[in-house]
Formats: structure tokens, C-alpha cells, sequence
């Protein structure tokens, strides 16, 4: 009976193209500095069922292309330099940065040395002016990252 009925009401239905656009989901780019790689591990687990992406409408995608922002965890290491500013190369415009972790801000034990550069502001990236998320901690737990992912969704940038 309900295959009738949806086969009465077809003369009402509307076409893909007259739907409204459906919104984008935010997309990150994953990229994994050096490091004792505690904010990976939290970066992981925030993928994980229990803190549910999808339903806010946030996705990591495999490739920078794909991107709109770049999530870095861990220290900057010269040897991932060329790396990073060839996957920041790639993505299109708008794009910004997520720090995650006091490493990738520059604060973390690793400080600059022969092999790290520091952090994420230290890397050069060209056209990068400021992080649009920067969470300090060592880790930060992924609750406090889906809250500041949560707090750029809504236009503001995020320092804590």
C-alpha cells in the first residue's frame, strides 16, 4: 500500500536539482609531525563512534585536495618541511591550519633544534597568517578538539 501511494504522489515530487544545496561538511587533512605522537593517538580517537564527526558535519579526507584545513599534530621536523608546504601547496583556497597539541604550536619539549623546526608558525607556509584552531596541551583530549572544530564552524577563531 505505501508503494502505491509513493507511486500517486510522484507527479509531486520535485527534482534533484531543485533541492537546496546541502551543506559541506568540514573537511581536515591529517599530517603527523614528530614527536612522542600523544595528540595523534587523541586525533585517532576523536575519529572514533564515540565522538560521532558525522554528525556535526566534520570528515578527515586522505588527501590535501579534498581539504579545507590542515591538521597538524606533533613538532615540525625538517625533514616533513617540504611535505607539509607541498600538501599546504595542493589544497585549494580557502584553507587554514589546525595546531593541535603544545608541539605543534612550538611550546612542547622539542623546541628548535638541528632536526625540528618548532612549530606549525615556524614552517613558513605561504599564505598562512595565523592558526584558525590552536589548542594547547600535551594532549589536548578530543572533547577540547571537536570544541574548537565546533567553535570555527561557527566563524570564530580559536585560541585556548
Amino acid at each position: 500500500m505505501i508503494y502505491l501511494r509513493a507511486l500517486l504522489d510522484a507527479h509531486r515530487w520535485r527534482s534533484r536539482s531543485a533541492l537546496p544545496p546541502a551543506p559541506r561538511p568540514l573537511t581536515l587533512h591529517l599530517v603527523a609531525g614528530g614527536g612522542c605522537d600523544g595528540c595523534l593517538v587523541e586525533a585517532n580517537a576523536l575519529q572514533g563512534a564515540a565522538y560521532d564527526l558525522a554528525r556535526h558535519d566534520i570528515r578527515f579526507v586522505d588527501t590535501p585536495h579534498d581539504a579545507e584545513l590542515l591538521f597538524v599534530v606533533g613538532v615540525v621536523t625538517r625533514a616533513l618541511l617540504p611535505a607539509l608546504q607541498a600538501r599546504w601547496a595542493a589544497m585549494p583556497s580557502p584553507k587554514g591550519v589546525v595546531a593541535i597539541g603544545d608541539c605543534a604550536l612550538g611550546q612542547g619539549p622539542f623546541g628548535t633544534n638541528y632536526a625540528t623546526l618548532g612549530g606549525i608558525m615556524e614552517a613558513g607556509l605561504s599564505g598562512m597568517q595565523q592558526c584558525d584552531v590552536a589548542l594547547r596541551g600535551c594532549p589536548p583530549a578530543p572533547a577540547d578538539i571537536l570544541r574548537g572544530l565546533l567553535l570555527l564552524t561557527t566563524g570564530r577563531v580559536v585560541s585556548a
